[in-house]
């Protein structure tokens, strides 16, 4: 099974979230953005939904993490109370992690732009978590945002334009489609730009 998640993986690394986004409504997530500057991010969703302003044992997320996950920590019920910010991304990149997704704010923004890892958040806030009174966090359990159901083992696929989250069997059905897609999405640029200087299109050459 890790396997067959892992050959997904790697076959989704050049499948664009706009490219399902085409296709699918369901495993988008709404209102969540990129953080900081990134490419494209792909990994296994591992899930934790914050209860409390105490935030500690997120730290426990970040060790239950394998190289490669993608974090996804549901703080809505925080409202506009950041869960993450600089201190806590230092350990998802230590970790390895390959993405974190925060249903919620971020703090320390001006850091985290200038970080390694990809984060994504639906906002951003300069109040936050702090060490008072009991810390409540569910680790692996469903989460429910609007029709998509997000489970740890999913597959997580975000860039700058947004995130989908999938079920390993949608995102197995769906493969083959979205690769046919990127291919003749390659194929009309190609051929649009055998005609056509990059130059006069963008402010910098663009890439084959």
């Amino acid at each position: 099974m890790q396997d067959q998640l892992n050959n997904l993986i790697q076959s989704y690394a050049g499948i664009a979230s706009s490219t399902i986004g085409h296709v699918l409504d369901q495993g988008h997530l709404p209102q969540i953005h990129a953080i900081n500057q990134i490419g494209h991010a792909v990994g296994r969703v591992r899930t934790a939904t914050l209860h409390s302003v105490n935030g500690m044992a997120l730290r426990q997320a970040l060790l239950n993490s394998q190289p490669g996950d993608v974090l996804v920590i549901d703080a809505r019920q925080l409202e506009h109370r950041a869960c993450w910010g600089e201190q806590r991304h230092r350990a998802a990149i230590y970790h390895q992690l390959a993405a974190v997704v925060i249903l919620g704010a971020v703090t320390d923004v001006t850091a985290l732009r200038n970080m390694k890892v990809p984060v994504f958040a639906s906002s951003v806030s300069c109040l936050t978590t702090r060490q008072q009174g009991e810390c409540v966090v569910e680790f692996d359990q469903q989460i429910q945002v609007g029709n998509t159901c997000i489970s740890s083992g999913d597959l997580m696929v975000g860039d700058a334009d947004g995130v989908f989250i999938l079920s390993p069997d949608i995102a197995r059905h769906h493969l083959e489609q979205f690769q046919q897609m990127e291919i003749q999405e390659r194929q009309k640029r190609d051929q649009f730009f055998s005609e056509h200087s990059a130059q006069d299109y963008y402010h910098f050459t663009a890439s084959a």
